[in-house]
């Protein structure tokens, strides 16, 4: 008896779902007669009795993919009973569909063999929903059209990898490797084998069995192979071999020279002149010449383009050429208030002065912040919708009246035009101090300005007190309660001590008088004295505050004594970096490997938080747990699956956690994968260039500086002012200078003392200058540049002795040259005593321990920074220099 083949299709997946709805209906595993060979099996199916087919067709259909080729063999046989029914089971087994796979996944398997294309992108969209991720493979590998397989790609691509992470979280490398190898055959598919093979031990054995085959396809198996082994040099001779001509010459980045990639890139600008033009001269200057007129006109045109985009463009790329005088005039020009802020960053005053038309030898504050206040005035500032250009520029230069510590020429200058503000109604007045004690995202405030002109306006009246309070600290439940509870801390303290206090606690604006100390020693006693019910609530009250502004030590006493519910509202990354910035790697270890057990048992996306495991290698590494450490380490080698992205972040999480040596081998990691066409690619890069800086490896340094510095020039990178721009062009330069100081010393020297004139007194020269110069023997090259530096920085202090700032960045250009750290460190004590819990101040003096050989001392400092900016990488990666890394010299 025959049967359509519809309806064996319909047998097959009702009984699969039988299968799946009444597992107890299944014979138990000890009753089950003994399997039949798959000879027997194919013979049954044409037997005479309806039963025997059938149960023969269930059992050979549960052997799986291991009968594939009996299968084929019987679908090509010339019986047509056994032909028809063993291709039915050999599309089941191929789509990987067994008799325990959901029916509804049957269904749409079943309506994607006759769907139109576009219906298949919805069917895939419902299949990825049910986790069906076998079948989306096996479905897209069996399309055979071209324009088919590229309009599904977008259903299908990172569903492999997906699966594969969940399984090798699972711990089945083989399960992984088959999810892997059904993922398409593009660069993404490839490099997260290729990166499998890695790190399960068989990459040397895959590359032995890739060279002995041809083909571009093998070449660009070749190029992921040698990738994953970071053989750069064989992965470039593949991947030209693959036409990757971008992968290619980002390779040759990576090995120190950038001309390829640049001619690439200057190839896909021609249709932009100013990023043509500057692929141009930068090319130029590589090669050791001099950019010519025909280089520089398209750039000079563009600086005076109606168009502000290709105006900003064009100053933009003169910044990172490291062409600086044309560029600041025009943004000068065109926008004061950056200007301003660029040359007070460099201590240049004067020029500073003239970008807001102020007289640098007599400057009129007062004349000049009336002109402009009364222009709000007219303009209505309560009505506003943002912050006007006056306003801005109002801000800024109190900004800098007051971090010189020229507070008497600011409240000349400030306090009776804007008390004014308050002539018809308190309103303007009271925005106009809120504007400066908070500042705005991209300006600092002037906060002891505000409030010498707000507690002369508020007097003895208790409403304007409590608006004042409002104004500073904005609708915060938190700070009306600090203001009401520092009344009963210290009964005696009047308004303006309170109101000091408050700012301390916040961490607005300097301390010289230590108020913070005071008032949380006054807290805590508070809390000793409460009843135990109350001791939480007050304790929660210290917490809030501290882990807002952050101060490790304070919050960690805090939580101890907090109740279960405010323990809960604490978020676990904020915890960590809590325990961990105290060096309680143990406790924090124990935090993330709960978050890491929570997220695994949600069965959310594996990679969402795979850098979680650096954090708990880490603190695990730290708690003298070795053995657990590794098995983090592996789960992120294993996992991470030629990701760029994420090995960014893998690295982050271990240098978070100190450990220099991992973050950097992850972020070369990721500049090596990335992909020279994504958005991370030039993250992925700086992040390498940055640790090839450290490590003196300068021809390399210099060349992904370089490719760097064409990443932001052609993006839409902007800050506030341009010295980021600035200061890559420095590291750029200052690299190539010495990767040719052997070869052309004249040429290396003469960059050098450009790099020097460019930042003489900006402490960003000091980060990595001063030293690399000592590392290649330039001693007496070092201290005349210092010097130079260092009295440009003493007569910044003359003119602003008030200044901590100033202070802080001479004792760093000291500390960093290892010069004058007598006269560095009377700067830098100076500095802490007006702002004692500034962290950059901290670190200077970590520094300055370190480069006195006080490694001890230095460590105790950069714990006191940390304390204070927990968050902060930076200081973070300082002490583990402190801890691990010779003494400087």
């Amino acid at each position: 008896m025959k049967f359509s083949p519809a309806l064996i299709f319909t047998s097959l997946a009702a009984m699969a779902r039988l299968s799946a709805a009444a597992p107890e209906t299944m014979v138990p595993p000890a009753a089950a007669a003994p399997a039949k060979d798959p000879a027997t099996l194919m013979r049954e199916l044409t037997d005479e009795s309806y039963q025997v087919r059938e149960k023969a067709t269930t059992e050979i259909w549960a052997m799986g993919e291991a009968v594939l080729p009996t299968l084929k063999e019987a679908a090509a046989s010339s019986d047509p009973e056994l032909a028809f029914r063993a291709r039915q089971v050999l599309r089941m087994v191929q789509f990987h569909i067994t008799p325990d796979t959901d029916p509804s996944v049957i269904a749409l398997v079943e309506r994607y063999q006759k769907a139109s294309l576009t219906e298949k992108l919805t069917l895939l969209g419902k299949m990825n929903g049910k986790r069906a991720w076998r079948q989306m493979l096996k479905l897209y590998a069996s399309e055979t059209s071209a324009e088919a397989r590229e309009k599904l790609m977008p259903a299908v691509a990172g569903i492999s990898i997906r699966a594969a992470r969940e399984l090798l979280l699972k711990g089945d490398a083989k399960g992984a490797r088959e999810f892997l190898e059904l993922s398409p055959a593009d660069a993404r598919g490839l490099m997260a084998l290729a990166e499998f093979h890695r790190s399960q031990g068989t990459l040397a054995a895959e590359l032995e069995r890739a060279k002995n085959q041809k083909g571009r396809n093998n070449s660009a198996w070749l190029l992921a192979l040698y990738r994953a082994a970071g053989n750069i040099p064989a992965a470039q001779e593949a991947a030209i071999a693959a036409g990757e001509t971008h992968i290619a010459a980002s390779l040759s980045v990576l090995m120190g020279d950038p001309l390829p990639l640049l001619k690439t890139l200057r190839e896909e600008s021609e249709d932009h002149q100013v990023s043509e033009a500057y692929v141009s001269i930068a090319t130029r200057r590589w090669l050791g010449g001099k950019a010519r007129s025909a280089d520089t006109e398209p750039l000079k045109l563009a600086l005076g383009a109606a168009d502000s985009t290709e105006r900003v463009a064009a100053m933009s790329a003169m910044f990172l050429l490291g062409d600086v005088e044309p560029a600041e005039q025009e943004l000068m020009k065109s926008s004061p208030l950056q200007a301003f802020l660029h040359f007070d960053a460099l201590e240049r005053i004067a020029d500073a002065h003239k970008a807001l038309k102020l007289d640098p030898e007599k400057p009129d504050y007062k004349a000049w912040v009336r002109k402009r206040i009364a222009k709000i005035t007219r303009l209505e500032i309560e009505d506003q919708q943002g912050v006007s250009t006056e306003s801005e520029e109002l801000l800024a230069l109190a900004y800098f009246l007051e971090r010189r510590g020229l507070h008497e020429a600011a409240f000349e200058a400030y306090g009776e035009s804007v008390t004014a503000l308050a002539a018809k109604n308190d309103d303007p007045l009271l925005e106009c101090l809120g504007f400066f004690f908070r500042g705005t995202s991209t300006l600092s405030g002037a906060p002891l300005l505000a409030s010498r002109i707000g507690f002369a306006w508020a007097g003895d009246d208790e409403k304007r007190w409590e608006d004042l309070v409002l104004a500073a600290f904005g609708e915060d439940d938190l700070s009306t309660t600090w203001w009401g509870w520092l009344s009963e801390l210290d009964p005696k303290a009047n308004r303006a001590q309170r109101f000091e206090g408050l700012l301390a606690l916040y961490d607005i604006g300097t301390d010289p008088k230590k108020l913070r100390e005071k008032w949380l020693a006054l807290a805590w006693k508070a809390v000793d004295a409460a009843p135990a019910a109350e001791k939480k609530i007050l304790a929660d009250r210290i917490s809030t505050l501290c882990n807002q502004i952050g101060d490790v030590a304070n919050s960690l006493r805090a939580w101890e004594l907090l109740s279960e519910d405010a323990r809960n509202e604490v978020y676990w990354g904020a915890r960590i970096v809590q325990l961990s910035a105290a060096d309680h790697w143990k406790e924090a270890a124990a935090v993330v490997l709960e978050q890491i057990k929570n997220h695994n048992d949600s069965q959310e996306e594996p990679a969402d938080q795979l850098h979680t495991h650096a954090y708990a290698a880490a603190c695990l590494r730290l708690a003298g747990n070795e053995q657990e450490a590794r098995v983090q380490d592996q789960i992120l080698d294993s996992m991470s699956l030629g990701s760029a992205a994420i090995a960014m972040q893998i690295g982050n999480g271990y240098a978070f956690g100190r450990d220099a040596k991992r973050a950097r081998e992850w972020w070369t990691r990721a500049a090596i994968l990335g992909d020279p066409d994504s958005d991370e690619y030039s993250i992925a890069l700086k992040l390498h260039s940055d640790a090839l800086l450290e490590e003196g490896r300068w021809k390399e340094a210099a060349a992904t500086s370089e490719i760097v510095a064409h990443s932001y020039a052609t993006s839409q990178y902007r800050w506030s002012t341009p010295l980021p721009f600035m200061r890559q062009r420095l590291q750029a330069d200052m690299a190539r200078a010495l990767s040719i100081l052997k070869e052309d010393r004249p040429a290396a020297l003469a960059i050098l003392a450009k790099c020097h004139r460019s930042f003489a007194s900006d402490g960003s020269l000091a980060d990595f200058f001063f030293p690399a110069l000592r590392k290649v023997g330039l001693i007496k090259e070092h201290d005349e540049w210092f010097n130079i530096s260092w009295q440009m920085m003493q007569e910044s202090i003359r003119l602003h002795p008030e200044s901590d700032n100033t202070r802080n960045t001479a004792a760093w250009f000291a500390t960093r040259a290892l010069r004058k750290l007598d006269e560095a460190e009377a700067h830098l004590r100076k500095a802490l005593a007006l702002n004692p819990d500034q962290s950059a101040y901290l670190d200077t003096m970590a520094e300055l321990q370190f480069a006195r050989g006080k490694r001890d001392k230095a460590v105790e400092w950069s714990q006191r920074a940390i304390n204070f900016a927990p968050e902060d990488t930076q200081l973070r990666r300082q002490q583990d220099r402190f801890l691990n890394e010779p003494l400087p010299k």
